[in-house]
């Protein structure tokens, strides 16, 4: 009886070691697969190997480098929070970052691509800009240049006009309009203002376009004009400076939006060329 005792005793002492090294052997296990799981983690998401350190650009003409690191930085800065450094390569959505990128710079077509471990590559082909320019009854098409290239194609001159007859608002995918007084009858060929001068009324169109703000066409004086007035959906006036930074202007009159105003009492044009003030008439 004794004998049979002892026997189950050190049975139940080899099943006891037997189970504590396997739980010893599970912890370690666990251990080790943790540190590898959080290793693996911190080297991918923060280590910052991954993150982006170069940017590869090509096919640039009318934008400059500059131009399209500020965009491209802008939506990294404005992108939701996520549980890795924001310009990790790995975990960049190529096809987001690429339809928002596009917007943003009014290109034709845009191609992401990734070099791990820290290069994205950009392959852009820019838009064909040129504006319209209203004078005088006569429609004519100017490039980024400021030359005057002939008469817009028929569905151009179409858009053109309904722009001007207020059946439409301007929008990315429309030539902007602008209005403008000249002496003579223009013909191809004639430069009818200096390419900063047109680059200046396609970013300001394009910067009220992209803030929602509902306008039609431009009329200017004079290429060196530094007042544009654009024509709102209500048929007054909108001031803007081309001489000043944009931004604050369309703040100014979104801030002045969000009141709620009665547009009705707006007789002539609304006034934003100064930052934080709004004068109407």
């Amino acid at each position: 009886m004794s004998m049979r005792y002892s026997r189950v005793i050190r049975n139940e002492d080899k099943l006891k070691r037997h189970n504590e090294r396997r739980a010893v052997n599970t912890t370690v296990i666990i251990l080790v697969v943790t540190f590898i799981i959080v290793g693996g983690w911190w080297f991918l998401m923060l280590s910052g190997f991954w993150d982006i350190h170069e940017v590869e650009i090509n096919g640039l003409q009318l934008l400059s480098r500059g131009e399209v690191l500020s965009e491209v930085d802008n939506l990294f800065d404005q992108s939701h929070w996520r549980p890795w450094h924001k310009k990790n390569l790995i975990m960049l959505d190529t096809k987001k970052f690429q339809s928002d990128l596009k917007k943003r710079l009014f290109v034709q077509d845009l191609a992401v691509d990734k070099f791990y471990p820290n290069i994205l590559r950009l392959i852009i082909k820019e838009r064909q800009r040129s504006i319209i320019l209203v004078s005088n009854n006569q429609y004519i098409s100017v490039d980024t240049s400021g030359v005057v290239t002939g008469t817009p194609d028929e569905l151009i001159l179409s858009v053109a006009k309904s722009l001007i007859a207020a059946r439409e608002f301007a929008d990315e995918l429309k030539p902007p309009v602008i209005v403008m007084p000249t002496a003579d009858p223009l013909t191809a060929g004639f430069q009818i203002a200096q390419p900063e001068q047109i680059r200046r009324w396609l970013d300001v169109t394009h910067a009220l376009v992209v803030a929602g703000v509902k306008v039609r066409f431009m009329k200017i004086e004079s290429p060196e004009s530094s007042l544009a007035r654009f024509v709102s959906e209500k048929g007054y006036d909108i001031y803007f400076d081309l001489s000043r930074p944009i931004d604050a202007q369309i703040a100014s009159y979104d801030a002045f939006m969000k009141t709620k105003p009665d547009e009705s009492k707006i007789t002539e044009h609304l006034d934003v060329r100064i930052p934080g003030r709004v004068f109407i008439k």
